[in-house]
């Protein structure tokens, strides 16, 4: 499933006039003096609320030489502030019940709390003391260096990172989507403190985020959100330009040994970039070609051929080119088969299109999930957030919209464009 739709949620019906408007006239978007954006989604249905704080910063604003340095940082500002010792800033939180956390990807850093309303101002303060206020305390950095280091040899001996990690070098090889989010161990070992302020300093900025809140909230939310994230900055936030430009790939297959049992493979092509309108189509075709025991993949190659253990597809969104793949569990013996099967499958779709019930169950299975997926006040603030940075919410509001334009065509056009070659990488057994 795609980075849009996993994020995507809807209001249950019963909390919106219109259930196909997900950011409506009831909700809000200001801007404060600091240009911070906040975006703002009442739902009173229960007495939560979901404060989270989005960082336009990631592994693709990285270099090769400080790769890693987004993850780490998110590590370090739970270790201290200027206003909570490390203990302190879980405890507050826990003391309500509430969860807090925080998550880097590629494009994008995550801090949020979700938590009863009562506990709301001491989330905006807590939160805001992470973004702004993190004091990197030499003795603490030193101790958080040496967990990530021991997470990075954890990341390292998972077969299943090393299959993504191996098939996303294949497909990334200009731009900075090469880089893994969790870095280097030679990086983490060698980034200074300096290093880290400094990178904290240039993209933790007020106009570089997005603050977003759903649940249950009083009127004097505004009061609150002005005290605790109106910062005064004496700098100006630069735009950091990015290369997202990357070649189509020709035909790759390589094989590595690795310590597994059965032969674990990815296949699959770069796609296109989140501006364009076959981010939809994507969507919807990852359903057809591999989603249920109904897919294309399944009934071919596990059915029918019985040449696989296990298969499916899915579409990843980024800013730049997206990620259309294939995976599967194999005997080594039928690796070869299984690609030119998958080959077979994508080619007869590119030619001739999916069937009407095929286009029109999969279009019900993406907008299924959609609707199930939109359940929680934590969702709902993590959508408005992705999408208001890397798209717009008046095309969020269009998404039902747009699943439903993909046609047969669409289908056609999206392999002809992007799903001519296949970059394939598999562990083999040792």
């Amino acid at each position: 499933m795609s980075f849009l739709l996993f994020l995507l949620f809807f209001s249950f019906y019963s909390d919106m006039k219109n259930p196909l408007i997900f950011f409506d006239v009831e909700d809000k978007q200001l801007v404060l003096d600091n240009g911070l954006t906040v975006l703002l989604k009442k739902t009173s249905q229960l007495p939560v609320v979901s404060v989270q704080v989005w960082v336009k910063t990631g592994s693709i604003y990285e270099t090769e030489q400080i790769n890693g340095i987004s993850h780490f940082l998110e590590h370090l500002v739970f270790k201290g502030t200027q206003k909570y010792s490390v203990n302190q800033i879980s405890k507050k939180i826990e003391s309500y019940g509430g969860i807090i956390n925080a998550g880097t990807s590629k494009e994008f850093t995550v801090f949020f709390v979700d938590i009863p309303k009562e506990g709301l101002e001491d989330a905006f303060d807590i939160l805001s003391q992470l973004v702004f206020y993190a004091t990197f305390i030499e003795d603490e950095l030193e101790k958080e260096r040496l967990v990530v280091i021991e997470e990075i040899k954890r990341y390292e001996d998972n077969p299943g990172n090393v299959l993504y990690e191996n098939f996303n070098s294949k497909l990334f090889t200009t731009t900075p989507y090469k880089w893994r989010v969790i870095g280097k161990e030679e990086n983490i070992k060698s980034l200074s403190r300096e290093d880290i302020i400094n990178y904290y300093k240039t993209y933790y900025h007020p106009k570089n985020m997005v603050l977003s809140i759903c649940g249950d909230f009083d009127d004097n939310i505004y009061e609150l959100i002005k005290k605790y994230f109106d910062v005064k900055f004496s700098t100006e936030f630069t735009t950091i330009n990015i290369l997202l430009d990357e070649e189509q790939k020709d035909n790759i297959f390589e094989v590595k040994k690795h310590k597994v049992q059965h032969t674990y493979f990815l296949c699959g092509f770069l796609g296109p970039k989140v501006d364009d309108r076959h981010q939809y189509t994507g969507d919807v075709l990852s359903i057809i070609l591999g989603e249920g025991i109904s897919s294309r993949l399944y009934k071919t190659l596990r059915e029918e051929k019985k040449l696989v253990y296990e298969i499916g597809s899915g579409f990843y969104t980024q800013i730049g080119p997206s990620i259309f793949y294939i995976s599967g569990v194999c005997e080594r013996k039928n690796l070869e088969k299984v690609i030119e099967e998958i080959r077979n499958i994508i080619k007869d779709l590119r030619t001739n299109g999916p069937t009407d019930k095929e286009l029109e169950k999969a279009k019900q299975i993406v907008l299924t999930r959609w609707y199930f997926n939109n359940e929680t006040v934590h969702s709902k603030a993590a959508t408005a957030a992705w999408w208001f940075l890397f798209k717009s919410l008046d095309e969020l509001n269009s998404y039902i919209e747009n699943i439903n334009k993909v046609d047969k065509e669409s289908i056609k056009e999206f392999l002809s464009m992007y799903g001519q070659k296949l970059v394939t990488f598999a562990l083999e057994p040792q």
